[in-house]
């Protein structure tokens, strides 16, 4: 068994590099001391037949488009092709919507279409790909932030936004692997992507329910085809749990080597089912 990996282009990585980085070399790791061989290959380098597998973080267009191609001569792709562009924004919120997953009241609004009144306070997020950079998404209170949000999200090449209700609570982020696999924590909001945590506040720790957490995550997981996830949830005073966004494969920094171990385990278990499948 080889194993290519890929890692994820740094702009799809905005102050998570190193511990993007690490997540994938802690993998690698792993499968070594499991006896499976692996090599990394840059993002516009060919992989050689001979790799059975390719475990890759990548969001960029063309490479997706080269792991389809390989994906459907046999090689096993994880997280899917599909599933990393299920976790474009839009692509998102509407099929945890079609599979009836709890998230915010949402609307997508075209860059030809004017910007409509909305209730505040409310998020506005770029609808296509991921957050990049800070103005990707924004969270305004008044008419003339939304205005501005909206603009500059325009302005900087995206077709749609994503208009998001904001949720009072706290911001419960977690991780899954496989169908099993699932851990849960409250984020510490200085060491976030943009540091937009801290709008909730200081973190009450309402009561919730771990399972119904954990079994709404799963499925939306599974409304995304994702092997390999993260994301954050809002949990209300009252215990209600809202997804707020799914992520293809996080850095996994709080539980990196427990979560390296288990990413091994599944890639070594789908890869060998699927050639087994194959006879």
């Amino acid at each position: 068994m080889n194993i290519a990996t890929i890692d994820r282009n740094p702009r799809h990585s905005p102050q998570m590099q190193e511990n993007d980085a690490a997540i994938m070399r802690c993998i690698e790791k792993e499968l070594a001391s499991m006896g499976v061989k692996s090599k990394k290959f840059g993002e516009n380098e060919d992989i050689p037949p001979q790799y059975t597998a390719i475990l890759h973080m990548s969001r960029t267009q063309h490479t997706l488009a080269r792991l389809e191609k390989l994906e459907a001569r046999g090689t096993v792709v994880i997280n899917t092709p599909r599933a990393v562009k299920n976790c474009s924004r839009r692509a998102m919120v509407e099929l945890l919507h079609k599979n009836n997953i709890p998230q915010p009241e949402y609307k997508i609004i075209s860059n030809k279409e004017e910007l409509p009144p909305i209730t505040h306070p409310q998020w506005i997020k770029k609808g296509e790909g991921w957050s990049c950079i800070k103005e990707d998404i924004a969270y305004v209170t008044t008419e003339a932030e939304a205005g501005e949000a909206f603009d500059t999200i325009r302005a900087n090449g995206c077709n749609n936004v994503v208009l998001c209700r904001h949720i009072e609570g706290d911001i419960v982020k977690f991780y899954g692997i496989g169908n099993s696999f699932f851990k849960h924590h409250y984020p510490c909001v200085e060491k976030t992507k943009f540091g937009l945590e801290k709008i909730n506040g200081v973190q009450q720790k309402h009561p919730f329910d771990a399972t119904r957490l954990q079994n709404t995550a799963f499925a939306a997981a599974t409304a995304l085809q994702l092997d390999i996830f993260g994301g954050d949830a809002i949990v209300t005073p009252q215990g209600g749990i809202y997804i707020i966004d799914i992520n293809d494969f996080p850095s996994f920094s709080a539980i990196r080597e427990e979560a390296a171990r288990e990413i091994a385990r599944l890639l070594i278990q789908k890869t060998e089912n699927h050639y087994d499948r194959r006879g």
